[in-house]
């Protein structure tokens, strides 16, 4: 398929005054004298042919006849999409606010009242001496227009840099009645439009820059995104209008088992529980982030972990269990089925919407005691609270870790189990590490006051102590051996490694009461099962990712799930 754009520039210095006088209409037919072509697609074929200069011979007849003398009717050309000519009509969009049943809630915004408010200029409306085109119409190949839009997502500012120098950058999401698209603005443009455009206001645009979309970043049914430049004009529309506020289609939770890792979602949940924020350390920059794991619920009685990044997961207050939704969240696999709130996810708290006003009542009369299947075997940071607890999933008894051979397929599994700690080992507990913050490896002391760390391969004059504890936990139902690395054994133990390590150096007997004080203590364990080979002998590995004191009120609520959930099933 070959589509022609008359390339809007030479149309300004030659050509505009024969679409003005009508002498280049449908059915001219022209002798091609000059001209570009560009190849925007391979599947499927896409070819932009750009005149450059041409010679108006005529026009087709209304009635031709074909080589065997029957009247054939001639076909009009598809309309140019020029500044100058209304662009074709395209079919509208899906936005929010009616409901499809069973397994998908989707919306289809209104159906324009006229082909003009549809994807041409919306009937003869101009904004910055130019015609008001819908989203759907516009392209790299013009220059002349405006648009009437809603925002209905905006990043935070961001830094880079690169081979030429620092910078800044932000997005927003863009909407009217015939489509979707990405704006992004760079440096000065920062300064000049980033307080201006606000989430859910409509305004007026001309005069950006339009190029091919990147798909790696911008998720949204547009092949072109826009950038803001030094001659973007941007003002408030303070009137009335029918823009749709945002384009969804929600899931219910229980369906995204049926989805595949790094798919992007529209979703929407009660949060039951979160977690403190706490700060990680990226592999890819080195450099800290902060992040806040929330739990999600909905009527189709499944729960999800969800995770808050930057100043969202800062600013984040879920202590009223609040109705959020999400679009565009991303699922990840690690640990089951999670979800993660990306820099173009859109979420919005407690909407005014049907669906959210549904979960709220259904949450506030029963959901939030109900039992919950949980997509997610992750538990949550420490110093979780809200709705009954720390974020929590998957619980088990110890038997269950043989009977249901936990761990011993390809991923490792995760389980939450009420245990007691029946002994400690205190041999062998703790090692030498290496003093550089990256490395944990376990240095050979040089008896002659430096330590050697192979991996880093240089010495030093200090190392660090670590910690790796076995435990043996138990339940009514069985026992089994565990291993606590450094920042689960220092919460057991309550002593951090470093003053440990100088009992130990210095045979103090609060080395020994430390062990003794954890024996029969009880936590709500965090723990995971991975089949290693060690010795040549493959076996479960228990290995405890949290410990945390017990929540009996919590706990007890649990507890009372699972009797109504036992009896539900007799």
């Amino acid at each position: 398929m070959v589509t022609a754009h008359i390339h809007s520039e030479y149309w300004q210095l030659k050509k505009n005054d024969l679409v003005e006088n009508g002498d280049l209409k449908i059915g001219s037919v022209i002798k091609l004298e000059e001209y570009a072509s560009n190849v925007l697609s391979k599947d499927p074929p896409k070819v932009v042919v750009i005149l450059l200069n041409f010679e108006i011979l005529g026009e087709m007849e209304t009635n031709m006849q074909n080589a065997g003398g029957n009247d054939v009717q001639s076909k009009p050309a598809a309309p140019v999409q020029n500044e100058n000519i209304e662009p074709k009509a395209v079919e509208n969009k899906k936005s929010f606010y009616s409901k499809e049943p069973q397994n998908q809630i989707s919306s289809s915004i209104q159906k324009p009242k006229s082909k003009e408010a549809s994807a041409g200029s919306q009937g003869g409306a101009t904004f910055n001496n130019l015609k008001i085109f819908g989203i759907s119409s516009l392209n790299p190949y013009q220059n002349k227009w405006s648009i009437k839009v809603r925002v209905t997502n905006k990043s935070a500012i961001r830094t880079y840099s690169n081979a030429r120098g620092d910078g800044k950058l932000f997005n927003v999401e863009l909407i009217d009645q015939t489509g979707e698209i990405r704006a992004n603005g760079f440096n000065e443009q920062v300064d000049k439009f980033y307080d201006l455009l606000q989430i859910d206001q409509v305004y007026y645009i001309s005069r950006a820059t339009l190029k091919t979309a990147n798909k790696q970043y911008s998720k949204l049914d547009n092949d072109y995104e826009m950038t803001f430049n030094n001659d973007t004009v941007i003002e408030p529309c303070n009137e009335s209008d029918d823009l749709p506020r945002i384009s969804i289609s929600l899931l219910p939770l229980k369906e995204i088992a049926n989805k595949n890792a790094n798919d992007y979602v529209d979703i929407i949940g009660v949060v039951k529980s979160t977690s403190d924020v706490t700060t990680i350390v990226t592999k890819a920059t080195n450099k800290e982030l902060k992040k806040r794991e929330i739990h999600l619920v909905d009527n189709s009685n499944f729960g999800i972990n969800c995770t808050l990044w930057g100043k969202q997961a800062e600013d984040f207050d879920g202590s009223e269990n609040p109705v959020i939704m999400l679009k565009g969240a991303r699922i990840g696999d690690y640990g089951g089925r999670t979800l993660s709130v990306a820099g173009s996810t859109v979420m919005q708290i407690n909407p005014d919407i049907p669906e959210a006003h549904t979960l709220r009542g259904w949450f506030d009369q029963g959901g939030n005691e109900a039992c919950m299947q949980e997509l997610s075997n992750q538990l949550g940071s420490q110093g979780a609270t809200g709705g009954g607890g720390s974020i929590s999933s998957n619980w088990k008894y110890l038997d269950q870790l043989r009977d249901e051979k936990l761990g011993q397929g390809d991923k490792a599994d995760y389980l939450s189990a009420k245990a007691t700690i029946l002994y400690a080992k205190k041999d062998n507990c703790m090692y030498m590490a290496c003093a550089t913050e990256s490395c944990n490896k376990k240095v050979v002391d040089q008896n002659n006051g430096t330590y050697m760390c192979e991996k880093c391969a240089k010495s030093s004059t200090t190392f660090k102590w670590r910690l790796i504890l076995s435990v043996n936990i138990g339940d009514f139902a069985d026992s089994n051996w565990a291993t606590c690395f450094q920042d689960s054994a220092e919460a057991i133990l309550g002593v951090k490694a470093e003053e440990l390590g100088e009992y130990k150096t210095n045979n103090d007997p609060r080395f020994d009461e430390i062990f003794n004080n954890v024996v029969f203590r009880d936590y709500n364990f965090k723990l995971r099962a991975k089949m290693e080979t060690y010795n040549d002998e493959r076996r479960v590995k228990v290995s405890v990712v949290t410990a945390e004191p017990i929540d009996y009120v919590a706990n007890g609520r649990r507890l009372l799930q699972s009797i109504k959930a036992y009896a539900k099933s007799q």
